[in-house]
């Protein structure tokens, strides 16, 4: 119950304080931005003045009964404290990771899926592994990034002179497929390429190309030629025809001969999967038939993706064609067309930014953010001092001082937090116990820790929405309590005061048409199902079902009101079961066997009543506790200001 009525209250309340002042209640001010967020979070359909007052009457109740639990002191709580204090640790999460920023790559990498984009490449490497191609130049590599980005230039250079593109590939690209597709690497789309070169991609407008990027492998030029509607992923099995590492014509003939018969056999109704059991050079081709991983644009050398894309629906079948490998022939199984629900977003996309470079980079720059927002500043400028200081500590398991240094010297400050040499060589000894790292290294990653600490225990001061949040839980908690303290224990309490408010309104308390019955509540439908086949064994020994099935079958008896009886249909009659109503949440299921009928009206006993009356006192006692707090926090609306709203 608790969480629910916390819930209930912290979606009208929100912070705002620079804003015109909607109303004032014995010293705080409340703004009309605040009521409006409250209002429209709460009010999705009538937006009458009505509708406004009726809201801000209970807005007014919210704030003044907060503000009688902190003059109670029910904030200094223990409790209540430590209800705070853990809402606050399972916020910070959000708050003190790169969430932010995940969400922004996950969003920019929706929007790039929605398009593939074809690009054209140039690559000068400078690490020996990087390509295989043979060229003038030494052992087609180049030795030095200096000579790499030199011959970069060059081709960059070409390019600004009007050469095409294509010949300055063919001249100066040592990507060993520049050969075959001469620069042209096809249609690619989001986490084809390493973030950073998809960052150029995506940035460039068709027909442009950008200046030599430099990667950890060399030097990349990357020209845009075209783009189209994102084409979605592919479900696909193939027969590969494989060549040999060397293939004469003669075995290239041999293969296409084959591959030939094969396609008149499928087109004629042939089986592909035993076909692509028997006869496809493919790994795991004779345990998957021939049946592909699914891929996306990027994936494959666009002879395979162009053949493949092609095909125009399910269980198309390619004509043989050829590639480096061999000669294909690709079924198409299934195409899955490219998400354009903003809402799949996270679902879709946040997985993969996490397991991507661009992960790195989030967290990177949420490390700044935290830096500058803490206002980091080193003070110790020395850092070959620093590193003697620490080695001596290391050799002498002691800080001993040197010239400009002791165990009190601070090193950097954080905010209000000063960080001294103690502070460092104890975190040194510590980490040196898992890992070695070079001394400027560790600091940064000591600075890093610092920072993020400092960080977590301000929030409030950096992050308005994490201050908020803590605001409204720690409000709507000081709620619950006041309202138990208050309102709800009392009249749960007082049994005499009760009866005696039955008493005086009894003629509210009525029972109308109404039934007698066996509540069921089953865990399953199949169960349920069995159940209600032959229900009379079950509505003989309805009390002991629970402890009998392990609580799979629950059952009670009382009388409802027709209305509040789930499943019910036009036939209500002694011996009859309503319909099967499902939870949603659970999946048990609710029917009930009726017993007996009443047409009403009849009196209910207080014990009948019992809930209903309860109910009605909290909310006199609530209403007299209200006209009390208005008198001693005497409110004072601003009608020019609340007209301007509903203007």
């Amino acid at each position: 119950m608790k969480q629910i009525f916390i819930a209930v209250f912290l979606v009208i309340y929100s912070i705002n304080l620079y804003a015109q002042t909607l109303f004032t209640y014995k010293g705080e001010k409340v703004d009309k931005e605040e009521f409006l967020r409250a209002f429209y979070k709460n009010n999705t359909g009538d937006k009458s003045e009505q509708a406004m007052r009726e809201y801000l009457n209970l807005f007014i109740a919210f704030k003044l009964k907060v503000k009688a639990a902190k003059d109670m002191r029910l904030d200094t709580l223990a409790g209540q404290k430590n209800d705070v204090q853990n809402f606050r640790a399972q916020l910070e999460e959000e708050y003190t990771n790169d969430e932010k920023m995940i969400r922004s790559l996950s969003r920019e990498a929706f929007e790039r899926s929605q398009k593939d984009i074809r690009l054209s490449h140039i690559f000068i490497p400078f690490d020996k592994n990087a390509t295989r191609r043979a060229t003038s130049y030494t052992n087609g590599v180049f030795s030095d990034t200096a000579a790499a980005f030199a011959v970069a230039q060059q081709a960059y250079t070409a390019l600004n002179n009007k050469e095409n593109f294509t010949a300055v590939a063919m001249k100066y690209s040592q990507d060993p497929s520049v050969e075959t597709n001469k620069g042209d690497i096809g249609y690619i789309t989001v986490f084809t390429l390493p973030y950073a070169l998809e960052n150029i991609a995506y940035n460039l407008n068709t027909g442009d190309y950008a200046p030599p990027y430099k990667s950890n492998l060399g030097y990349h030029i990357i020209m845009k030629t075209g783009e189209r509607p994102a084409f979605g992923r592919m479900s696909a099995a193939q027969i590969l025809l494989a060549y040999a590492t060397q293939p004469t014509a003669a075995e290239k003939a041999a293969q296409s001969r084959l591959a030939d018969s094969l396609y008149s056999i499928i087109i004629k109704g042939g089986d592909f999967e035993a076909l692509a059991r028997q006869y496809s050079g493919e790994r795991n081709a004779a345990a998957t038939g021939g049946l592909m991983p699914d891929f996306g644009v990027g994936r494959y050398e666009p002879v395979f993706e162009n053949a493949v894309f092609s095909l125009q629906k399910d269980g198309d079948v390619t004509k043989p064609f050829e590639t480096p490998f061999g000669i294909h022939i690709v079924k198409r199984i299934k195409h899955q067309p490219v998400a354009t629900d903003t809402l799949q977003i996270n679902t879709l996309f946040k997985d993969q930014v996490l397991q991507d470079s661009r992960e790195k980079m989030a967290r990177e720059q949420f490390a700044k953010e935290v830096l500058n927002k803490t206002g980091y500043k080193k003070i110790f400028q020395n850092d070959e001092e620093l590193w003697n200081a620490t080695d001596s500590f290391l050799n002498n398991n002691r800080i001993i001082p040197l010239k400009g240094i002791n165990e009190k010297t601070v090193l950097f400050s954080i905010g209000a937090d000063q960080v001294t040499m103690s502070d460092w060589t104890a975190y040194v000894q510590e980490t040196r116990r898992t890992t070695i790292l070079p001394y400027n290294e560790m600091m940064k990653q000591f600075v890093a820790l610092r920072a993020n600490s400092y960080y977590r225990r301000n929030l409030e001061k950096y992050d308005s929405r994490f201050r908020d949040q803590v605001a409204e839980f720690s409000d709507g908690n000081l709620l619950f309590e006041v309202m138990e303290r208050k309102v709800w224990n009392k009249a749960g309490e007082d049994k005499t005061t009760l009866k005696k408010y039955y008493d005086e309104h009894t003629s509210k308390y009525m029972w109308g048409e109404s039934a007698g019955v066996i509540f069921f509540t089953v865990a399953d439908k199949t169960t349920a199902e069995e159940i209600r086949k032959d229900i009379q064994p079950y509505i003989k020994k309805w009390k002991g079902l629970s402890e009998s099935t392990s609580g799979k079958i629950i059952a009670d008896s009382a009388r409802f009101d027709i209305a509040q009886i789930p499943g019910i249909n036009t036939s209500i009659q002694p011996g009859k079961l309503t319909e099967m109503v499902t939870d949603s949440s659970d999946g048990s299921v609710n029917f009930v066997y009726i017993i007996n009928t009443y047409k009403g009206p009849d009196q209910k006993s207080f014990e009948e009543a019992r809930g209903l009356v309860m109910n009605d006192y909290q909310a006199v006692l609530e209403e007299k506790w209200l006209t009390e707090l208005k008198k001693k926090y005497p409110v004072k609306v601003n009608e020019k200001v609340f007209k301007s709203l509903v203007q």
